[in-house]
């Protein structure tokens, strides 16, 4: 098995059986984020302890990418400090941008199985879309609500 094969099998693992899959009651910060060109739909909930994501969820829907993205990326940040986890979305977004590769993934743990996404551009949003909420969130919990018409890159 090739590593290609490897990471599909881990893609279609967390699709069809997705981690921190809920809404967290009460939660931090709240974001939906809606990309209109293909229809994929993230609603992340998140609460904080200090610095610190103490929990993590999403919900939504769209094809195989956003929603496997959206389970590999809140398992990974689960109990991340909010620094460690805009260094990973940055990671993540230069991984998707064809600016790094190699051994300098590792930190991203099963999300590193969507560095194939790079290769087909239209999807790139597609495996962005639970990032960019992320990112809302750590930035500013104030701003929590429901962009449905943006996207940012």
């Amino acid at each position: 098995m090739n590593l290609d094969e490897v990471y599909q099998e881990l893609l279609l693992d967390h699709y069809k059986s997705p981690r921190c899959k809920g809404v967290l009651l009460n939660p931090d910060g709240k974001v939906d984020l809606h990309n209109p060109l293909c229809g994929d739909q993230i609603s992340l909930t998140v609460k904080f302890s200090n610095d610190e994501i103490a929990n993590i969820a999403f919900t939504g829907h769209g094809c195989s990418i956003s929603q496997a993205a959206a389970s590999m990326m809140s398992e990974l940040l689960q109990g991340k400090s909010k620094l460690e986890a805009q260094r990973l979305s940055a990671l993540f977004r230069r991984m998707i941008r064809s600016e790094i590769d190699g051994a300098a993934l590792n930190d991203l743990g099963d999300a590193i199985a969507l560095e194939g996404v790079k290769k087909h551009s239209a999807r790139i949003k597609c495996a962005l879309l639970a990032w960019d909420c992320i990112d809302r969130l750590i930035s500013d919990p104030a701003t929590s609500g429901s962009f449905r018409n943006e996207i940012p890159s």
